[in-house]
């Protein structure tokens, strides 16, 4: 890909990406949940009355699921139209428009049990991927959980957006990690390993579908 490409070039085109296919997107996906066993091992070692974070709320399907068990949720995306949609599936709800680098504009230090960044984190460039994670660390209360996926490879890249016809065009930011690349990215970080799954993408929705494996883990922020 083109080496010329800001940081924020690539955000902003991930965000142009979901405005433009959030209504379709939205239809598939506002209630569906997909990967049910990550919600509910999840879940499992949430508190009562617990403070969600969602990175990368899109059309609210994360909030369908922990609204009905009485959890505190926030949602955050930065795609204005899924944020609409989000709204007009489930009625309003907690939800700050603006983009995950953002974060400590709206959260203190040890301020949230739980943090969901389901099929997000891999829209970020390499350096803001690395502060965000630190970010997350910050607002995370001792005992916190957080959950995130990444696509295991290298490097990064331009890639189909499976909503669009136009196959081949590589319009959507990729960031892949290896295994070691995500273990030294967390090296800082007092966590501990609660969960890992892997799936291979197979879904014509997903991208990259058939050619890449989705990483699941859960883990606990330990001081």
């Amino acid at each position: 890909m083109e080496t010329n490409i800001t940081s924020f070039d690539k955000r902003n085109g991930v965000k142009k990406n979901y405005d433009l296919i959030a209504k379709q997107y939205s239809k598939d996906f506002g209630t569906f949940i997909e990967d049910l066993d990550v919600y509910e091992e999840f879940e499992k070692y949430l508190p009562p009355n617990a403070r969600i974070l969602d990175l990368g709320a899109g059309s609210g399907r994360t909030y369908s699921y922990f609204n009905k068990r009485n959890y505190e949720y926030i949602g955050l995306d930065f795609s204005k139209e899924m944020k609409d949609c989000a709204f007009a599936i489930h009625g309003e709800f907690p939800y700050i428009l603006d983009d995950m680098t953002n974060l400590k504009k709206y959260f203190n230090a040890n301020s949230v049990d739980g943090i969901f960044a389901v099929y997000s984190l891999f829209h970020l460039p390499k350096d803001d991927l690395k502060k965000l994670l630190s970010d997350i660390y910050d607002i995370l209360k001792v005992n916190g959980i957080f959950l995130f996926t990444y696509q295991i490879g290298p490097g990064e890249e331009m890639a189909d957006e499976p909503y669009l016809k136009n196959k081949g065009v590589k319009v959507l930011y990729m960031n892949y990690q290896t295994n070691e690349e995500m273990k030294n990215l967390l090296t800082p970080y007092s966590y501990k390993k609660l969960y890992r799954k892997e799936k291979i993408e197979t879904s014509d929705s997903a991208i990259n579908s058939n050619s890449v494996t989705t990483a699941f883990v859960l883990l606990k922020k330990i001081k």
